[in-house]
């Protein structure tokens, strides 16, 4: 999607990737969560608790309280951070059903099944035995992570995206906060042309790519093309209060 944002009748911000309470390490209820991402100019939240936190009980209570919540300005889609064998987390956006299986083909497909929106979580946060045939059947993939980079997606990111590309030439770029407190917080954004903030409508834009990701710092599409020009500004930057900041100290000494 071109990341040109001077018609920004249709678009809508959301955030993704975001914990409460209900995950191990979440440290904000739902309510709480709300008003802070209201409170930081967002349109919606995709939670995303930790499978191995969950039963299909609190995964049905949460979806209530996600519904009692949500206005007609700001959503809140209910999802399933899935846990799969060594590791491999895989995020289930709008996914209300727990899986059984850790395998990450059988759990994409049954995200998929109910709906929802696979994407792989943090690639490049360990070495992950990664295989093409469940990556193809993969919706997304995070290429920028709070895990992975602070300000900029890491040059290992774009690189594993770019893999990725290679075997599945339509999967899509996703931008996730990892939130779980609100130290943890960036103001990273995924922009998606919607015509209303409506959960069928997210995710269906999601799967067609119909958004961006954006931040002070960076704007990537979902065919994972970055702003270069803004990337190297903030590199030049950085390397200039380097420069400054040792000049400092070698004449402190």
């Amino acid at each position: 999607m071109n990341t040109d944002r001077s018609d920004k009748k249709n678009i809508l911000r959301g955030a993704l990737h975001v914990h409460t309470k209900l995950s191990h390490d979440g440290m904000l209820g739902l309510d709480e969560l709300a008003k802070f991402f209201r409170e930081h100019g967002y349109d919606f939240v995709a939670v995303t608790e930790h499978s191995y936190d969950i039963s299909q009980q609190s995964i049905d209570e949460l979806a209530g309280e996600c519904e009692r919540l949500s206005a007609p300005d700001f959503l809140i889609i209910a999802g399933i951070e899935f846990r799969c064998h060594d590791n491999i987390d895989i995020l289930g956006y709008g996914v209300t059903r727990t899986c059984d299986s850790d395998d990450p083909a059988t759990v994409i497909k049954h995200i998929q099944s109910c709906g929802g929106v696979a994407v792989f979580a943090h690639p490049t946060v360990r070495d992950y035995p990664i295989e093409k045939e469940w990556v193809r059947l993969l919706d997304g993939a995070e290429i920028w992570n709070r895990q992975e980079g602070k300000y900029l997606p890491q040059v290992v990111s774009m690189e594993k995206f770019r893999l990725f590309q290679r075997w599945h030439p339509k999967i899509k770029a996703f931008c996730g906060l990892d939130f779980h407190r609100k130290k943890s917080y960036y103001p990273v954004a995924n922009m998606v042309a919607a015509e209303v903030n409506d959960r069928e409508l997210i995710l269906k834009a999601f799967r067609d790519g119909k958004f961006y990701a954006e931040s002070p710092y960076f704007n990537i599409g979902s065919d994972g093309k970055i702003n270069w020009f803004k990337r190297y500004a903030i590199y030049f930057l950085s390397s200039i209060l380097n420069i400054i900041r040792n000049t400092r100290e070698s004449f402190s000494q």
